[in-house]
């Protein structure tokens, strides 16, 4: 019998993102401070601040809406 691999092998599936029309990459870097997986990073914080989701496996991320919750321009978006 052959062994059915449930999970999808597509790793670039995005399920969540950044609105960069909303973000304005506030300077405490909410989503990367609350964030215990790692998943945002905020890059160029001394010139023009950036924030990026630097990994979108969805397994990586547990969903916990932490990055919701704290972004103060609902910004960050978690299908």
């Amino acid at each position: 019998m052959t062994e059915v691999n449930k999970k999808s092998s597509v790793e670039s599936y995005k399920f969540h993102h950044i609105d960069t029309d909303k973000c304005r990459t506030c300077k405490t870097y909410a989503c990367e401070q609350v964030c215990f997986r790692g998943v945002y990073k905020v890059l160029n914080k001394e010139s023009t601040p950036k924030c990026i989701v630097v990994d979108e496996r969805e397994d990586y991320c547990v969903k916990c809406h932490l990055c919701t919750t704290a972004c103060p321009q609902d910004a960050i978006i978690i299908d």
